[in-house]
Order: C-alpha cells, then sequence, then structure tokens
C-alpha cells in the first residue's frame, strides 16, 4: 500500500507541475506534455502498477530503438535507447578540403614606427640596466679589483718616494752650484728652426760629395757614368733571357719551359 500510495502521488505531483508549465509555455504546449504522460503512461499500465495482484506485463523486443521522450519543455527532445543497431557504425566518405588551412596564429608583422633616436635611446638605457645589475651581481669582485689597483699605486709611490730620498741624501749642494754656472756662461746660438729647435747643418754644408764617395774632385761629367761595358752588357743579355724563359707568364702558357 505505501507503494502504491507513492506513485499515487508523483502521478499528482506531475499533474500540478504541467498545470504550472501550461500557464507558462502556453496551451499548445501543455496539450502536448499531456499527450506524452498518456503514451508514458496509459491507464491500464497505471492500473497494474498499483493492483500488485496482477502479473506485470512487458512488450516484446523491439528490433527498432525505442522512442523515449524526455521531461516536456518548451523544446522536443527525443532520446534513443541502446540497441544493437545503434551500435553499428555506418561508412562515412572522407570530407573533403574545399578551403586551405591557414595558421590563425600567424599575424603580419606590422613595421615598427619609431624615432631614428628612439632605437639609440633604448639602447643605451639598457646596456645602464645591464651595468648596475652586473655591478649588483659583482660587487665584492669589484672591490677586490679596486683594493689590488689601489695597493698597486701605492708600491708605485712608495718606490718613487724612495728614489727621492736616496737622491736627496746624495745631494752634493757645491757641484750643484758649479754645474749651474757653467750652464749659465753658455753661448747659446741664434740659428734655430721655425718650430725653436736647434737648427743642425745638412751634410752637404759640412763636406762635398767627393770627400763623400772618396774620389778625385774634377769638372768632367762622364755621361756614360752606370753605363755597363761590353762583358757586362752580355752577361745582363743571357741573364735577362734565362729570367724570362724561367718565370715569364708567355712561355709556362706555351709549355716551352726549357
Amino acid at each position: 500500500m505505501q507503494s502504491s500510495t507513492s506513485k499515487l502521488g508523483n502521478i499528482r505531483h506531475v499533474s500540478t507541475t504541467l498545470k504550472s508549465l501550461g500557464s507558462l509555455v502556453g496551451v499548445s504546449h501543455q496539450e502536448n506534455a499531456f499527450s506524452q504522460i498518456s503514451v508514458a503512461a496509459s491507464p491500464q499500465k497505471l492500473y497494474r502498477s498499483v493492483n500488485l495482484n496482477l502479473p506485470p506485463m512487458y512488450c516484446p523486443t523491439a528490433q527498432r530503438p525505442v522512442k523515449i521522450y524526455s521531461f516536456p519543455t518548451p523544446d522536443k527532445v527525443i532520446i534513443e535507447a541502446p540497441t544493437i543497431l545503434s551500435l553499428l557504425i555506418e561508412k562515412v566518405e572522407p570530407l573533403t578540403i574545399i578551403a586551405p588551412i591557414v595558421d590563425p596564429n600567424q599575424s603580419a608583422k606590422l613595421p615598427m614606427i619609431a624615432g631614428p633616436r628612439m632605437l639609440t635611446i633604448r639602447r643605451k638605457k639598457m646596456k645602464k640596466h645591464k651595468r648596475r645589475k652586473r655591478y649588483n651581481r659583482d660587487w665584492f669582485k669589484y672591490q677586490k679589483y679596486h683594493r689590488q689597483k689601489k695597493l698597486k699605486a701605492e708600491k708605485v709611490f712608495r718606490a718613487r718616494m724612495n728614489d727621492l730620498m736616496k737622491s736627496l741624501e746624495n745631494f752634493d749642494p757645491m757641484e750643484h752650484v758649479t754645474d749651474t754656472i757653467k750652464r749659465a756662461k753658455r753661448e747659446w746660438s741664434s740659428d734655430l728652426t721655425p718650430s725653436g729647435k736647434k737648427k743642425y747643418p745638412h751634410w752637404s754644408e759640412v763636406m762635398t760629395i767627393e770627400e763623400l764617395y772618396n774620389i778625385e774632385k774634377s769638372d768632367y761629367i762622364d755621361k756614360r757614368a752606370g753605363l755597363p761595358n761590353e762583358e757586362d752588357a752580355q752577361q745582363i743579355a743571357q741573364l735577362r733571357q734565362k729570367y724570362e724563359l724561367q718565370y715569364s707568364r708567355k712561355t709556362k702558357v706555351d709549355g716551352n719551359n726549357e
């Protein structure tokens, strides 16, 4: 009895919900909803479900998928129960590619609009930023480098001071006075170059060309001076011919290296 009363309560609940849906959706949708309920739960089935003394009745096995209607809504949705026929996969032809495949992430490169000086300023700012970052990172290394540099300068300074102290200890006042007087009595010549340096004489002013080459002085000019005689000319001609045969490009192309 409890199960029968619960089923009757469910039917009343469904009828009340259908009435509320009819007021919201409309009369046409309400009639469809009542028709679905009438198909889903006929009076005979309800009577058999309530009366527990009668044996249950089952429908024969359907070859086609059974259409199951969902809860009444404005949009009618049909859900088919899975059967052997629904598990068969139909043979589908491959789709032909009509439009070419284009990468959606590929975008056209826009030109960079900036002044010619802006790129230089940006580069200088980045260099300054990287320099500060490197200095902060290698702080102790730079401090070590500065300490070594100062220590090296201190050693050079101390060596120079030691040399000055040694020269001070070896200083002779009388020698310094005599040297100063000697330099003061020196006569300076006024023959200077335009830049103010001392002008030294050219070798032609000091000696003649005959004295330079150690020859006798003569007014005769030999026009054949420097030209070879007959024996030297023959030797020079033979050497010239040998050079042409050995190193000339024309003989290498012809192949006559003899």
